[in-house]
């Protein structure tokens, strides 16, 4: 019996784990944005969100927010994102409810690695601004699935690995901005001179790029080990639970077992009372028998 509960428990608790998400609320603003000289600008219409819950899983199943008169979910095309260095990992799903993103901004995170698979979603983006970040290494894979970028722009991080294909899905022709500022083996900024990002792309190789890329990992696979841990995490403290209950239980059986036992003594010895008790009576009546025949018996 114990046995199939712990299960049923383990089960829900997959179920739980697995259904996490979390809603964000979006402040829609139109703005100008560019760099430097401001000859890579551009006007969007963007989601600007803060106090991402960090504990909730990694998926967006609601977006929340007043849209402009006039504007709905399909003219959002920039993302921007404070992270309130609390938030781990990139939010999934925002292209369920946002199909045109162009432009991803997020500052502030304590994200460490991009495994490659973050901007998978957006087919469409861009623009990539990532700043003020605990961000070491990037894998070559990050922009596998958003051939059109062609502005990057990575800045006050710890950056120290990128993978030497990083920028290979790309069309290296196009690109327009790219800056690796204030991180720990590069400190460089590139606006429209395509010799020159050439050059930035090239010292990022010669000064950070790793040989052990991880083919296998992304950052679904890490967001997931994370959940089976907190899987196993759960089960183990429900086991514990389980574990005292048995313990209790058995102790409880244990005490009925003793008042059984006890009861049993009881009614043995009642019993033996019982017999002892008729055979009392049988000798008091044959007495009044015996006094009943006397000849002096009134």
């Amino acid at each position: 019996m114990t046995k199939t509960i712990s299960f049923a428990i383990f089960i829900a608790v997959i179920l739980f784990v697995d259904v996490k998400s979390f809603n964000i609320n979006c402040n829609y603003t139109g703005v100008i944005f560019g760099f430097d000289d401001w000859s890579t600008v551009g006007t969007f219409y963007e989601c600007q969100t803060t106090n991402i819950p960090t504990s909730s899983g990694i998926t967006v199943t609601n977006v929340t927010g007043k849209l402009d008169p006039g504007k709905n979910y399909n003219d959002v095309d920039s993302i921007n994102i404070n992270g309130n260095w609390t938030l781990s990992f990139i939010p999934r799903g925002l292209s369920e409810t946002f199909p045109n993103i162009k432009v991803f901004k997020i500052y502030f995170t304590t994200i460490d690695t991009f495994y490659g698979d973050e901007f998978n979603e957006f087919s469409e983006l861009e623009w990539l601004v990532f700043a003020n970040s605990n961000l070491t290494t990037i894998s070559s894979r990050l922009f596998e699935k958003t051939p059109k970028i062609h502005l990057i722009h990575f800045s006050s991080t710890m950056i120290k690995r990128v993978g030497y294909d990083l920028f290979t899905p790309l069309n290296v022709t196009q690109l327009k901005h790219v800056t690796f500022e204030y991180a720990t083996c590069i400190n460089r900024r590139v606006n429209g001179n395509q010799t020159a990002i050439i050059s930035l792309i090239n010292e990022l190789r010669e000064k950070c790029s790793f040989d052990n890329e991880f083919p296998t990992t992304t950052c679904s696979d890490k967001i997931i080990e994370e959940l089976v841990c907190d899987l196993k995490d759960k089960v183990a403290e429900i086991q514990e639970d389980l574990m005292t209950k048995d313990e209790r239980m058995e102790k409880f059986e244990l005490e009925l077992k003793l008042k059984d036992e006890k009861i049993e003594e009881m009614k043995l010895e009642f019993e033996e009372a019982y017999k002892v008790l008729q055979k009392r009576i049988l000798w008091l009546e044959n007495e009044v028998l015996i006094l009943s025949a006397h000849p002096c018996a009134c």
